[in-house]
């Protein structure tokens, strides 16, 4: 905390006497993640950060993964290159306890509680929205450490418009993308697609993809809009393992496919009803010893298959000038097919409301709750209070208090006997309290810079351990204490010039031991180099310094720390070409972020993007 301040001190006074440029800061932005409604993100009571379609293009972000890396609450647990499996972990929550979204639709497994942001396609994004810190009073289950949700692409307002894009680089790596969107009257649609190979830098760590995305609208008046998006996905890739124990022939298949209906409904202008049925499909199939073996270990194929049906239901009314209520239901029925947890299935019914107060010009106050009611173990209660205040025009303090929870996945519940594992039925839900107060200042036109302070206090943690029989079952008896302060900063010390520093500081410890939680890195920080609109040029030089992680609960084993450096440039030549080019890890840095799964060296890409 100390260096946390101490930064800030230094760059605040150095703002004030260094800071010539005039850069506007957008206010205006909307977002949704906070109360599931629009709202300016001036206005929002919660920490929220957006990153829009040009910072992903300008970053040369290959995955959703890349694009997350530099935010201060987030940590990637990465296994490899392109299509590597890479989970996210905010704030010292696992990734089971951090709750990912598109378009407001949780994407978190049922079967074992996270996401593969490998397999979230860039191609038809718009924006994403990461909102550290609990939001079970909202959204339910898993979000515990943080909120992100990705927020796909809509039809053109007007006319029509394509993109496409190609790129390659090392490691025989190729990245094709198209999106095409247009309006009719009242009809309008988009559609994307995508396909990604790489031979990858190691042994049995090739990958290939494909996507599909459509998204239809048609308004039925100026109120009113009827709404259809679908999509697959699909992968193939070589599972290497660890270093240690290298895999070179089994192999790895994901299919996932959704569709959603809605309809939106303006009903005037102080009130919205909002309605969606949504279906989400997921077949992962794992198998070992594909290519035959000179020691006669037969082959083996594992799938695992999971649906998740859900209707979600909203109203917002604005009664009166200081008050505004969300009110909301949300219907999941979870279905689980595979090959080593069997045939399950359970229902989760669940209603919330916010109360939102305008106590002043400059004081907001919400009260939210949310009942989720579970066919398999009972109910869930999540209440939190949410309080904004700006002290002046250039000066807002933020706080909350929040109950969140996490419910047991099927394998946690229902993993077969199979004599050395097996699951607990009688599991309870995982449980936090989090406590946060942070400001954001903008002490003139040139800086701007935020601290937060949180505090997550985790109880009931399901942790797998054997017992008496030496047999592995899960058990709710783990607790962790977690602490941090997050610090941004922007300045801008001439036109077309930005440079951006984060800092998080984390202790996040086992209750009981006293020791550090795994993979949860005490110190982060995060720096950048933007010089946009140089003769058509966009200049970015990215670093990140990663402190020391802990493998194993005994904090035995230690994960180095490592520093990265990216550098990217683009070009626009004309009005609809833009070529570009990225070099990942500059330094060639020989690092890993998770015990025996090295990353690759020095690698570059780069391509073109036209738009007509």
């Amino acid at each position: 905390m100390r260096k946390a301040l101490g930064i800030f001190g230094i760059v605040f006074l150095l703002s004030s006497k260094f800071c010539y440029a005039e850069k506007p800061i957008d206010l205006g932005s909307l977002v949704v993640t906070p109360s599931r409604i629009e709202e300016a993100i001036a206005d929002t009571d919660r920490k929220v950060e957006v990153i829009t379609r040009e910072d992903i293009e300008e970053s040369g972000a290959k995955d959703v993964s890349e694009a997350l890396s530099d935010v201060d609450s987030v940590n990637i647990s990465n296994y490899g290159g392109l299509g590597a499996l890479k989970t996210i972990r905010m704030r010292g929550a696992v990734p089971s306890q951090v709750l990912i979204l598109r378009d407001g639709t949780p994407l978190n497994s049922p079967r074992d509680g996270e996401v593969d942001l490998s397999t979230i396609p860039l191609d038809n994004i718009e924006r994403i929205e990461v909102m550290p810190g609990a939001a079970s009073s909202v959204y339910g289950s898993q979000a515990m450490g943080g909120t992100v949700n990705v927020i796909t692409k809509n039809p053109p307002a007007q006319g029509s418009k394509t993109e496409v894009s190609s790129r390659f680089g090392s490691f025989h790596t190729f990245i094709e993308t198209l999106s095409h969107g247009a309006r009719a009257g009242k009809f309008g649609y988009i559609v994307s697609g995508g396909y990604n190979s790489s031979e990858g830098a190691r042994a049995n760590s090739t990958f290939n993809s494909k996507d599909f995305n459509a998204r239809f609208d048609y308004k039925l008046n100026d109120l009113n809009t009827l709404g259809a998006d679908c999509g697959f996905y699909k992968n193939r890739s070589g599972v290497p393992g660890p270093i240690t124990s290298p895999d070179n022939d089994d192999i790895q298949v994901q299919l996932k496919n959704y569709i959603n209906l809605s309809w939106d409904s303006r009903i005037d202008e102080t009130a919205g009803l909002y309605a969606k049925l949504y279906n989400n499909y997921d077949r992962l199939e794992f198998m070992e010893n594909s290519a035959g073996s000179m020691f006669d270990i037969p082959f083996s194929k594992s799938v695992h298959t999971t649906k998740v049906e859900g209707l979600n239901l909203r109203l917002n009314k604005k009664l009166f000038e200081f008050y505004e209520f969300i009110t909301g239901f949300d219907y999941t029925r979870n279905l689980n097919d595979s090959t080593s947890s069997a045939k399950h299935k359970y229902s989760v019914s669940a209603g919330y409301l916010e109360n939102r107060f305008d106590i002043s010009d400059k004081a907001k106050l919400s009260l939210s709750g949310r009942v989720d009611d579970y066919s398999n173990f009972g109910t869930e209660f999540n209440p939190s209070i949410n309080f904004l205040y700006n002290l002046w025009e250039n000066l807002s303090i933020h706080s909350s208090v929040s109950r969140s929870f996490r419910a047991p996945t099927f394998n946690d519940l229902y993993w077969p006997d199979e004599g050395w594992a097996k699951g607990n039925p009688n599991l309870k839900p995982e449980k936090g309290i989090t406590y946060e107060l942070g400001f954001d200042t903008k002490p003139n036109k040139y800086f701007s810079t935020g601290l937060t302070y949180f505090r997550n206090d985790f109880s009931d943690l399901i942790n797998w351990a054997p017992d008496e029989n030496n047999i592995w079952q899960p058990q709710n008896i783990g607790r962790a204490a977690i602490n941090g302060a997050e610090f941004a900063n922007k300045i801008y010390p001439f036109d077309n010039f930005e440079i951006g520093i984060n800092y998080t500081f984390l202790s996040a410890r086992d209750k009981k031991t006293n020791k550090y939680l795994i993979y949860q890195p005490k110190n982060k920080m995060d720096f950048s180099l933007k010089y946009t609109e140089f003769h058509g040029f966009d200049f970015e030089l990215m670093g990140q310094w990663t402190g020391q992680r802990f493998h194993d609960s005994e904090n035995t084993i230690k994960v180095k720390p490592y520093f990265l450096l990216n550098f990217n440039v683009t070009k626009k030549i004309k009005e609809n070409y833009t070529v570009f080019i990225s070099f990942d890890n500059l330094l060639n840095k020989r690092y890993q972020v998770v015990e025996d799964y090295p990353i690759p060296g020095f690698s570059a890409n780069g391509g073109i993007k036209v738009t007509f």
